[in-house]
């Protein structure tokens, strides 16, 4: 498939005729945009990525051991798997690193986020945001050091469907920052949250449609943690070594906002599949080698970007 037919495909706005562009001043992180970087349908670049895979749903890893005798992994209602190598893509949340490495444990960064969903009629959107947007897909606002954003996710012919965050830095005692809270808190909303909305004067369209406190109730809306996690090169290493290799965000998850945590874990897909067609699984531990200063260095960064989109000088994270 040629980068044109691909882009047609995928494109967030691919149904207007769009090719996804998106520019550097666009993002509040200020990510920065190669040539030939645009944004894509998730769901359609998924689907696209499953075609002619064996992927088995609906398998939950409980626990996984390793021993000079191979690789148990231990599933939910299902047999156990017995394996040489294990590659291990689940995510910031990874079974397979509580597992096998749970002192590589995830930092929670000091920052406030919510992320919200909502659908438009096209008319209303026409009128609210097309004046302001244009034809681009990303748009966002500063208010001291809060950043709201707002993301076109679907373009339909009835609808359009986008995503919106709220992010500040932590404040003292601050009632919106829940570093512990549990995997499932994240539907939990506090009123202070819908407080600090009433509290944005001034706004202007579409961000004012968008962050309507009245409306943001009606909406599914969830607590996003800011999360980075980077195991030591002995950590990984040791995994290598008994045939366990984790890549994305398992192994070197980077904040939401500020990473490329998605984008980097196909980029480990991609260098791992050419590393096994030019030498096999038994070198698990010159690929680890090879990328780790990559990994590193792209965590490091995410940080400082979340810091500085905040107006943080130098994150202090």
């Amino acid at each position: 498939m040629d980068e044109g037919l691909f882009r047609e495909k995928l494109a967030i706005d691919s149904m207007r005729q769009g090719k996804g562009d998106v520019s550097e001043s666009a993002l509040a992180p200020a990510i920065n945009t190669d040539v030939g970087t645009f944004r894509c349908h998730r769901g359609r670049l998924e689907k696209l990525l499953q075609e002619g895979q064996d992927i088995r749903w609906e398998h939950t890893v409980q626990n996984v051991t390793a021993s000079s005798q191979g690789i148990v992994v231990q599933l939910k209602d299902a047999k156990p798997l017995d394996a040489e190598v294990l590659i291990g893509t689940d995510g910031v949340h990874s079974q397979i690193r509580k597992s096998l490495a749970p002192k590589i444990e995830l930092k929670v960064l000091p920052f406030v986020v919510f992320n919200g969903k909502r659908q438009f009629a096209k008319a209303e959107y026409q009128a609210v945001f097309e004046p302001t947007l244009g034809t681009r897909t990303i748009v966002h606002e500063r208010h001291d050091d809060i950043i709201l954003e707002i993301s076109i996710n679907e373009y339909t012919p009835k609808h359009v469907d986008i995503s919106y965050t709220y992010s500040r830095p932590a404040r003292e005692d601050d009632p919106l920052h829940k570093p512990d809270r549990a995997i499932p808190g994240a539907t939990d909303i506090p009123e202070a949250f819908y407080n600090e909305l009433d509290d944005l004067k001034d706004l202007q369209q579409p961000f004012k449609a968008v962050f309507d406190a009245v409306k943001v109730r009606r909406d599914r809306v969830l607590h996003w943690l800011m999360r980075s996690t980077l195991g030591s090169p002995a950590e990984v290493d040791h995994l290598a070594k008994q045939g366990v290799l984790l890549v994305g965000d398992a192994v070197h998850a980077m904040p939401i906002l500020g990473g490329e945590g998605a984008n980097n874990a196909m980029k480990d897909g991609v260098d791992l599949a050419q590393h096994i067609v030019n030498h096999g699984t038994g070198s698990l531990q010159e690929f680890t080698d090879a990328k780790y200063e990559t990994w590193k260095k792209g965590v490091e960064e995410s940080e400082r970007r979340l810091g500085e989109m905040h107006g943080q000088a130098k994150a202090s994270l």
